[in-house]
């Protein structure tokens, strides 16, 4: 046992070396690891769907990601709970826009491709843009509007609406545009989640703090939800157990890598990494689940990265 800690704490110290003398080159390695992990998080909800509901997906990735949270802030001794009024308020808040944002982004994935949920999904530069401009005062530039402008014209050939492409009013059809509705919508609130945890960043709240509230308050109102909801029964089997293990696993180390790799490196470097998953996604798209993948899928998602790291950068 003593010389395990000991080999614990000779790697601890070798990777807290090269952090000190390589930051940007960490900063990049976790940004890209998230990334891979954040795709492996959203592969496995599209596993799920079908099967079981957005609700049912989101409250076990909750109840799993709680318990991950709960070990990691004991196990390094963070606190989770501020008796700071302002403070606990915010937590809050960004635990309530996170629940929302998980229960509309985890919709998107089971009603379109991994791919294209992924695209729509990342478009939260287009949104953070406006809302820092209304909330924070940033100033908004005529460069951020075209770039937003150009995003715009990706998200319509992703979303391959009827009245413009012809398509017929297949369930396929429905179900891509109301995946967009909600790919966009839980965009939206990613953003909203950005604006509080910039206020946040003035009273020094470890983001592990930040997830323990996003975590708890999403597994009492879907709970509530799940309770209500009599028609869907919620059978657990060892699949969904096992899926469910790896998915809650992957969001909670991506989660983690991104926050380190925040804290290393500025955001108009870090953030455009997030597209790789766009990248990653259409991979698993063509190659694991074999789906049909859309020319003009790959030119909006050509036109909306484009246009959010013109906005970024």
């Amino acid at each position: 046992m003593k010389n395990l800690d000991l080999f614990n704490f000779k790697l601890q110290g070798i990777f807290q070396h090269f952090e000190q003398n390589h930051k940007k080159k960490t900063a990049i390695f976790c940004a890209v690891a998230s990334q891979i992990f954040f795709t492996a998080m959203y592969f496995c909800v599209t596993l799920l769907k079908g099967e079981y509901s957005s609700m049912q997906i989101i409250n076990m990735r909750m109840i799993t990601g709680f318990i991950f949270n709960t070990m990691y802030c004991q196990t390094n001794k963070i606190e989770v709970y501020s008796d700071q009024s302002k403070v606990f308020k915010l937590l809050t808040l960004r635990g309530l826009l996170g629940g929302l944002n998980m229960t509309f982004v985890f919709t998107c994935f089971t009603l379109m491709t991994i791919s294209d949920g992924s695209i729509l999904v990342n478009t939260s530069p287009i949104w953070t843009n406006f809302l820092a401009a209304i909330f924070l005062g940033e100033q908004l530039s005529k460069k951020a509007v075209g770039f937003c402008m150009l995003s715009f014209v990706g998200i319509i050939l992703v979303c391959r609406p009827a009245f413009l492409f012809g398509q017929s009013e297949s369930s396929e059809d429905k179900n891509q545009f109301l995946g967009t509705i909600y790919g966009l919508a839980g965009s939206f609130f990613v953003s909203l989640v950005a604006i509080v945890i910039r206020k946040l960043s003035k009273y020094n709240c470890n983001g592990a703090m930040h997830m323990q509230y996003h975590y708890f308050i999403s597994i009492f109102f879907t709970s509530i939800i799940l309770l209500t909801d009599s028609e869907r029964p919620f059978v657990i089997t060892f699949k969904f157990c096992i899926t469910m293990l790896i998915l809650s696993f992957s969001g909670f180390v991506a989660q983690l890598l991104q926050s380190k790799a925040l804290s290393l490196e500025k955001a108009s470097i870090i953030s455009p990494m997030k597209y790789l998953q766009v990248l990653f996604s259409f991979l698993i798209d063509i190659f694991v689940l074999k789906s049909e993948v859309f020319v003009t899928s790959i030119v909006g998602a050509g036109l909306i990265i484009l246009g959010s790291v013109g906005i970024v950068i």
